[in-house]
């Protein structure tokens, strides 16, 4: 879900921390991935979603969530893992659509 890339790759960016009104507020009116304020949480949820999906039965949960401080944080060990492959992903944005690469000969 692109809604729930864009927020990962957010908190991110913001060293693996930040409160539920942060990202509110950064993608309320973002130019290019806007979210409505009604939508973040469910976007959130849905980060969530996807590690269920695709992580191991075993690992911890990938966004970490404080529900009376509404901190949203991500483990320190997957914070630089997760800025690889964004700057991956800005580098072959191909990779994320599924398309495949060009053929080298």
């Amino acid at each position: 879900m692109p809604g729930a890339r864009a927020v990962l790759r957010r908190i991110t960016d913001l060293n693996g921390a930040a409160s539920y009104d942060d990202v509110q507020r950064y993608f309320a009116h973002h130019p290019t991935d806007p979210i409505p304020p009604s939508k973040i949480g469910g976007t959130l949820t849905s980060v969530k979603a996807v590690q269920r999906r695709i992580g191991p039965d075993s690992a911890g949960p990938l966004l970490q969530r404080d529900e009376r401080a509404r901190l949203y944080r991500i483990d320190r060990a997957l914070v630089a893992g997760l800025a690889r492959a964004f700057a991956l992903a800005d580098a072959r944005p191909d990779l994320l659509r599924g398309e495949p690469a060009a053929r080298v000969t």
